[in-house]
């Protein structure tokens, strides 16, 4: 059985051994865990992940040094935090779209990604990752305070904002379908903090509940599994994200969430990335408490089906490589047959 076939055995609930696994770095992360080993290191090979990402937080073009400008024409400051960044400043300051130039979804740099991916890992499972989706493309734009201030004082001018992102992003979806080799979307947008939704359930289900079903009808046309990644406290959402057709839901943060009641709850109708906390565990906890967690996550979750695991994000930079290691060996040397 490929990597492929066994991620969507495992997302399509049914039970998988090995428990399919993916591992993913921050720049930072990256780059200490390679000084660690000593010699070069692939996210992808040598982790063994079953999941490689075609990017469209990729192919910036650096404006500066440590600046890159997006495909929104948005520039982010690089400078400290090199793999995310944040915003250099807002173009649209007045709720207006006059003067603003949403871009072209015909030619951007993720077609190359994957093209590169479909003939590097022809066996693995291929995600388009269309990066800042729509709540978080929406605030990147006009920024936060304004967005939730226009939520409410300018609600028009956000629902024509929110529908020409999404414009975007359906065509975005239908051209990188075009090339081939994709199973599935994945879109990343943070709802929540930890302590609860941004926004609220109420004005979340008017601006993006209907924007993410169009999207996910549109992946769904060209036969695409569809992955949602939102950090923070969202489980009031996750019915919601059923109801939209969300197949897979990443990163299933320990720290904000019951993990196992919620697991619980909605196996068989959603399925789970994540679950092992880089906030906690991975950072502050010892081999053996790295160890143990991990194998609780492959023991009562991944035995079940409808479970893939992984770090509850990225891993980031303060991990010790000891931590990183162990988890890493865990996975890859999977002993129990469920």
């Amino acid at each position: 059985m490929t990597k492929k076939e066994s991620f969507i055995k495992a997302i399509t609930f049914r039970k998988c051994f090995p428990v399919p696994y993916v591992i993913r770095f921050t720049i930072e992360a990256e780059e200490r865990y390679q000084s660690f080993l000593g010699g070069t290191f692939d996210e992808i090979l040598d982790t063994g992940s079953y999941a490689v990402f075609s990017q469209t937080n990729s192919g910036w073009l650096e404006v500066r040094p440590g600046y890159f400008k997006d495909y929104f024409g948005i520039t982010w400051n690089k400078t400290k935090d090199r793999t995310l960044g944040i915003v250099d400043r807002y173009p649209i300051d007045k709720p207006s779209l006059k003067g603003f130039q949403f871009p072209s979804a015909d030619d951007l740099p993720v077609f190359k990604y994957i093209e590169r991916n479909n003939s590097c890992f022809p066996d693995h499972f291929h995600f388009l990752s269309i990066g800042f989706t729509l709540f978080e493309r929406a605030w990147s734009i006009v920024g936060m305070e304004n967005l939730m201030q226009w939520m409410l004082l300018e609600p028009e001018f956000v629902h024509d904002l929110l529908d020409n992102i999404v414009e975007y992003n359906i065509k975005l979806i239908q051209e990188s379908a075009k090339i081939g080799g994709l199973d599935g979307v994945r879109f990343g947008d943070d709802w929540a903090g930890q302590n609860g939704l941004l926004i609220g359930g109420d004005l979340w289900r008017e601006f993006i509940k209907p924007r993410l079903m169009r999207m996910c009808d549109a992946a769904k046309a060209e036969n695409l599994y569809i992955g949602q990644h939102c950090c923070g406290k969202v489980e009031s959402l996750i019915p919601d994200m059923i109801e939209v057709g969300i197949d897979v839901f990443d990163p299933f943060q320990p720290e904000v969430m019951d993990i196992y009641d919620v697991f619980k709850s909605f196996n068989g109708k959603i399925s789970f990335m994540g679950g092992l906390s880089i906030q906690k565990t991975l950072p502050y906890g010892s081999i053996k408490e790295v160890s143990d967690a991990s194998y609780k996550l492959l023991d009562e979750l991944g035995s079940q089906g409808g479970y893939i695991f992984s770090p509850s994000h990225a891993l980031t930079g303060d991990i010790p490589p000891e931590n990183i290691r162990e988890m890493i060996n865990i996975v890859r040397h999977q002993s129990k047959n469920f």
